[in-house]
């Protein structure tokens, strides 16, 4: 309705909040204003309705204290009279040796990154805890199966679950980490899937749509290229590609009929290969075949970082807020180069710079 009309979609939005009824649909249209990056109204509107009272609230405001850099943005997620009790019985655990359960929620990209923030923090906390991670939701099996070949990370399986221990989400566990002081920097990998010299040579990898998401679906379309824009970037590619050698393993998600269109017009440098991917092990291979990688997706975005391997970050114009914080240091801003949209809606600029990149240009 408003393609790359940035006015007319928060216009839009606010209009949708005026007409909302029911409070959870409001709070969710609330929230989207965030995704259309008016912060300001996002907080405003907030206020106005009392919706830090509400879980979504509460999530909406940690995306606003995270956009503005404020300390400790997890706070946001926590009633504050709880705040104090939470904190107190973390040090009371720590202090008597206790085991503590830190429960990964959300995607797969949160998953990995917070198994490795809990990998590198320990050396900043006065004694080394007993920390153990468990997986939870739809990704828990696909994250376990690669946490499982990381060193010196403690992953709570079937064989090793007491159901005594004392569970705590990662956000929570992450608030206590900020009342703290400890610096949430990334620095060592995961896994060290550095690329040799050589190796992958002529390959590129390459994501160009999200995974759908049904709560906020604007989200996973802002992030994701259209399918026009992904064939007329291949056709400006192929002539490059064609000279060089160069041979893409395209992981995007595609109707049958879009796939067809592209196995006609590329499939001879352009290789399909969604339905090879069962597991992040599957992925890892793709990753060992690539001399080097492009994607929207930041689940792929976290698991080459965290495997350390370079990347090219496609961004849209109002990005998932952490990404702000996560670019600041360490392995992130070591290994990523983010192309970023300077229009709404527009991936003209971001295609532009990383054809730059890889020497795509015509």
């Amino acid at each position: 309705m408003y393609g790359q009309d940035l006015a007319l979609a928060q216009e839009l939005q606010h209009r949708a909040i005026t007409t909302s009824q029911q409070r959870d649909l409001l709070l969710a249209n609330i929230s989207i204003l965030s995704y259309l990056g008016d912060y300001d109204g996002c907080a405003h509107w907030l206020d106005q309705v009392g919706g830090r009272r509400d879980v979504i609230g509460r999530q909406s405001d940690y995306r606003l204290r995270r956009f503005r850099r404020l300390p400790n943005p997890w706070r946001a997620l926590i009633e504050a009279e709880r705040e104090d009790s939470l904190c107190a019985t973390i040090d009371s655990k720590l202090q008597d040796g206790l085991p503590v359960v830190v429960d990964l929620v959300g995607g797969i990209g949160d998953q990995l990154e917070n198994a490795a923030l809990l990998l590198n923090i320990q050396t900043q906390l006065s004694r080394i805890p007993t920390l153990y991670v468990r997986t939870l939701g739809e990704n828990a099996g696909i994250v376990t199966r690669l946490l499982e070949q990381v060193e010196g990370l403690n992953l709570l399986s079937q064989a090793n679950q007491d159901h005594a221990q004392w569970r705590i989400t990662a956000p929570w566990f992450r608030y206590w980490l900020g009342r703290c002081g400890i610096r949430e920097t990334i620095r060592r990998p995961l896994l060290d899937e550095a690329r040799v010299d050589g190796s992958g040579r002529g390959t590129l990898l390459v994501c160009w749509r999200t995974k759908p998401d049904a709560m906020t679906p604007l989200s996973s379309f802002s992030r994701s290229l259209p399918f026009a824009r992904i064939a007329s970037l291949l056709d400006q590619w192929r002539g490059a590609a064609q000279r060089r050698g160069l041979q893409l393993i395209d992981i995007s998600d595609y109707t049958p009929d879009e796939a067809r269109v592209l196995q006609t017009s590329h499939g001879g440098w352009v290789t399909l290969a969604r339905q090879q991917l069962n597991s992040l092990q599957d992925t890892l291979r793709l990753m060992r075949q690539a001399e080097a990688i492009a994607t929207v997706d930041t689940s792929l975005g976290h698991l080459a970082v965290l495997c350390r391997r370079q990347v090219n970050l496609l961004l849209p114009l109002w990005p998932d807020e952490r990404w702000y914080d996560l670019l600041a240091d360490g392995l992130y801003r070591e290994l990523t180069t983010v192309h970023q949209q300077t229009r709404f809606h527009s991936w003209d600029e971001p295609l532009t710079a990383l054809s730059r990149e890889l020497q795509l240009t015509r």
